[in-house]
């Protein structure tokens, strides 16, 4: 991946602001808008020029009906591995998402479905939940219609093909199933080595109980994510998982 040098500061600022206003936006960035929302001391010339030099470097690209720029998925790469700051869920949203554990889950399946629809309803995002035990494997998910909401995904066709891939429950279990290091992994278009779902981006954080049971947890969505929100939430899900999962 090309990277951004230290002293390149500007360059950075400017990635990360266009970056963050495209994923509150959905539109493509123009120097302009970026200029006037962001307060940049910087005329348009010149933010321009650094569009140039970072669509030169493959971390932005433009659309052919747009003089604005978009995140190329090395773009989104850089933002989530350097230039991102993670939120912190509040203690209002973990003190919400414990109690729901604490009064709906009775039984095993409760635990998989409430997993799975804690991650849908506060991200918007399609979740699936993998387990896998030496008894049993299970696989939910849930909110396959949230991908309406995104208009990455208002042409039909991308939703059909992304719909397809999810009912195959063994290429998704292999999709997310992979091995990496650390608790948490982001795929994001190509890297999903999947191409009916080249638009879509995966976050998923693993588990692993004291009996030595493990899996994973998925979020699905378009590739302009709310990854600052999304993977503190995903990663708190997962250690509220495994400490459910012992009761059972």
């Amino acid at each position: 991946m090309p990277r951004l040098t230290d002293h390149d500061s500007r360059n950075k600022e400017i990635l990360l602001a266009s970056i963050e206003m495209y994923l509150n936006s959905a539109a493509p960035v123009s120097s302009e808008s970026l200029r006037k929302k962001k307060r940049l001391s910087l005329s348009s010339a010149s933010v321009r020029n650094v569009f140039s030099e970072l669509e030169e470097l493959g971390f932005l690209t433009h659309p052919h009906t747009s003089a604005g720029r978009i995140p190329t998925d090395e773009g989104y790469r850089l933002y989530i591995n350097v230039l991102m700051d993670k939120k912190k869920l509040s203690s209002r949203e973990t003190d919400f998402i414990d109690k729901i554990y604490e009064l709906k889950v009775q039984e095993l399946d409760d635990l998989f479905e409430e997993t799975s629809r804690i991650m849908s309803d506060f991200t918007h995002y399609t979740s699936l939940v993998y387990f896998s035990g030496k008894e049993m494997e299970r696989t939910y998910a849930c909110g396959a219609r949230y991908l309406l909401e995104h208009p990455e995904f208002s042409d039909i066709h991308k939703v059909q093909m992304i719909l397809e891939i999810l009912e195959k429950k063994e290429e998704m279990i292999d999709l997310i199933n992979r091995s990496f290091s650390g608790r948490t992994q982001v795929y994001i278009g190509k890297e999903i080595a999947c191409p009916q779902m080249e638009h879509c981006a995966i976050v998923v954080s693993r588990y692993e109980d004291q009996q030595k049971r493990s899996g994973r947890l998925a979020l699905i969505g378009p590739k302009r994510m709310a990854y600052d929100q999304v993977i503190p939430l995903i990663e708190y899900v997962s250690e509220a998982f495994a400490r459910n999962i012992e009761r059972f």
